[in-house]
């Protein structure tokens, strides 16, 4: 089955532990952002927390499309397949804020994603904090250009570069990438609906 809806839930079900954003950690960033992810992609999510929620997935692909009018603004869609074979594709806007740090925004919320190095093996290590909407505890993800699922010696490479920019150690999940990715090609014209459109004043639900 294949739906539609908003990347809420890709910011969420990582870690579903309530946090404030002030827990976010100041931390290195290197040069890779949302328009190498544009050029390069797309791009694979290959570590994510060790999750139940993320064990349901197989392999989750990122693409990026420039807004006409910002060069540092940047429609984004995530493309995950699960184990069991069906998939969902989410919307939402990206920012380059800075070298290494990008803003993604939802209806629903935001988050921050720090670029926090390249431990080697085809893949960036990235640290996602929460700055608007439901709180979750900042976390670690890796990301690759190419869709195969991380080694063990990549593994080892990770955890001494999260020692090295002081993060705590993290249990991580390896994607397995076993099923076809369904990443998107070209932008969607259909964007997910405002949740708060619907509910000025004058302005009927549909």
């Amino acid at each position: 089955m294949f739906t539609f809806f908003s990347v809420l839930y890709l910011l969420e079900i990582n870690y579903l532990v309530s946090a404030d954003s002030d827990s976010c950690m100041k931390v290195q960033t290197v040069d890779a952002g949302l328009y190498k992810a544009y050029c390069d992609g797309p791009f694979f999510q290959s570590l994510l927390p060790d999750t139940e929620e993320n064990r349901l997935l197989d392999n989750v692909c990122f693409t990026f499309f420039p807004a006409p009018d910002d060069p540092n603004t940047f429609h984004g869609y995530e493309a995950r397949v699960y184990c069991d074979g069906s998939s969902s594709v989410m919307s939402f806007v990206g920012t380059q804020i800075s070298t290494g740090i990008q803003r993604l925004a939802t209806p629903f919320l935001t988050a921050t994603d720090h670029s926090i190095g390249y431990p080697g093996c085809d893949n960036y290590l990235v640290y996602r904090c929460s700055n608007f909407g439901d709180p979750f505890d900042p976390f670690v993800f890796a990301a690759s250009f190419t869709c195969q699922p991380i080694g063990l010696s990549c593994l080892r490479k990770v955890e001494e570069l999260l020692k090295d920019r002081g993060l705590p150690e993290q249990e991580f999940y390896v994607l397995p990438m076993k099923l076809p990715n369904r990443c998107v090609t070209q932008q969607l014209c259909i964007q997910p609906p405002n949740p708060f459109y619907n509910h000025l004043p004058g302005v009927l639900q549909i």
